[in-house]
């Protein structure tokens, strides 16, 4: 039993279990390599490696509440999926674009190197892929939404600012592998047809002063 495991912890153990439960909870996804500003360059996690020790009381643990904890340790990902397909995260029609775009990045990256856990961009590139796939009305976005965007996935952990504090006219970003969890292979046609899809309505939105149709908030 999970508990009697769980018992046998020690105080510091049950404190980083107590830790670990609520940032898995709150943010999805454990990163083995993070990137450390201080250093400048990727660094292994300390918490994933306590998370590993940990993971099968976690896993119990966590699947009482109605969630299932997996470790992709191809990606270095510790992750968890609700057993009912709910809590899941909500981004609005920007922060989505912003998304689609990071993902599309990823993969164009990934065919010409091989650290995989070292994809960066910045926001100017990700701004113009968007215009190429016709997205933006006029061809701009607003600061307010691109910094939203931005810290909206760093919190979730898809990507991390490379440069100091976060600017308006644009950032460096490193895309963490997550991105492969969130947005997977098999939901890349879908992800095009969906862009295609939104291409299509800008195009045909006359009005300049009219807000952006969203059609809901995309679940992702």
């Amino acid at each position: 039993m999970w508990l009697d495991e769980y018992e046998a912890l020690n105080a510091t153990e049950k404190t980083d279990f107590r830790r670990l439960v609520n940032a898995l909870l709150s943010r999805t996804y454990l990163l083995r390599d993070v990137y450390d500003d201080q250093k400048k360059m990727m660094d292994m996690n300390g918490d994933y490696r306590t998370a590993r020790r940990l993971f099968e009381i976690l896993k119990a643990y966590l699947e009482m509440a109605g969630w299932d904890l997996y470790e992709d340790k191809t990606c270095g990902v510790i992750y968890l999926r609700n057993q009912f397909g709910s809590n899941r995260a909500r981004f609005n029609y920007f922060t989505t674009l912003f998304l689609y775009m990071l993902r599309i990045i990823y993969e164009e990256s990934r065919e010409h190197t091989e650290l995989h856990h070292d994809v960066r961009t910045d926001t100017v590139t990700v701004i113009n892929k968007m215009n190429a796939f016709g997205l933006l009305k006029g061809g701009r976005s607003s600061a307010k939404d691109r910094l939203d965007a931005q810290k909206t996935l760093t919190r979730y952990q898809i990507i991390a600012k490379l440069d100091g504090a976060w600017k308006s006219d644009g950032n460096k970003l490193l895309i963490y592998p997550t991105i492969l969890l969130m947005l997977p292979n098999s939901e890349i046609d879908a992800m095009y047809r969906q862009l295609d899809a939104l291409r299509k309505a800008a195009a045909a939105d006359a009005d300049p002063s009219e807000e952006d149709t969203e059609g809901g908030e995309p679940e992702i």
